[in-house]
């Protein structure tokens, strides 16, 4: 059984399994002080490849991949993207945020987060990070987009994520294979036997 339980993360581990190939480690536990946070998603291409993002990066063949999803009472993801502000300030130019501070929206940012990564790839710094949100406002956020990619951290939304899913299934023979997996089954319905589409502006 899957150790995420929304349907974001499900959608994002469909999408690193099936589209990129990749083993997934989740939910892998990162003390804090005082309380325990965890990484959702460690990800590796066995094949040594790195990944294309919707947005035309290139990233891996190791990261981890935080998912943040509020569409319910904040679809427009101005308010992520002002907290993700705040959390790149207190990275200073550093790679992280230092142990210890407080009111850090995006756990995968922290110090700890990274050192558990580090020791668990055996790679030292070699590796990326990756959150996939609901929504993001990328106007708001402005230069930092280009800071954070300097530092291996990539912001994808859930929309990109569902329109390279779709480009891909697209582009398979026999597309019923994804059906050994629950969410392939139910993309596989939806966008194959029902015909969903995702619009470019969505």
């Amino acid at each position: 059984m899957a150790t995420r339980s929304n349907a974001m993360s499900e959608l994002v581990r469909f999408w690193l399994e099936w589209r990129h190939g990749c083993f997934l480690r989740e939910a892998v536990p990162v003390p804090v002080y005082r309380n325990q946070s965890d990484i959702d998603f460690m990800a590796i291409r066995p094949d040594g490849q790195q990944l294309r993002l919707p947005t035309g990066a290139d990233i891996g063949p190791r990261l981890i991949v935080e998912t943040k999803d509020e569409h319910d009472w904040e679809p427009s993801g101005r308010d992520f993207s002002s907290a993700l502000l705040s959390d790149i300030g207190k990275m200073a130019s550093g790679l992280w945020i230092p142990k210890r501070a407080k009111g850090v929206k995006f756990t995968m940012l922290r110090q700890e987060h990274h050192e558990v990564a580090s020791e668990t790839f055996s790679r030292g710094e070699d590796f990326d990070r990756l959150f996939v949100f609901h929504a993001v406002d990328r106007d708001l956020l402005g230069d930092h987009i280009g800071w954070l990619q300097e530092r291996r951290i990539h912001l994808l939304t859930v929309q990109e994520v569902l329109r390279d899913l779709q480009a891909w299934y697209k582009e398979q023979k026999r597309p019923g294979h994804i059906r050994n997996a629950l969410t392939g089954d139910l993309f596989h319905l939806l966008f194959g036997f029902c015909g969903v589409t995702v619009r470019p502006d969505h």
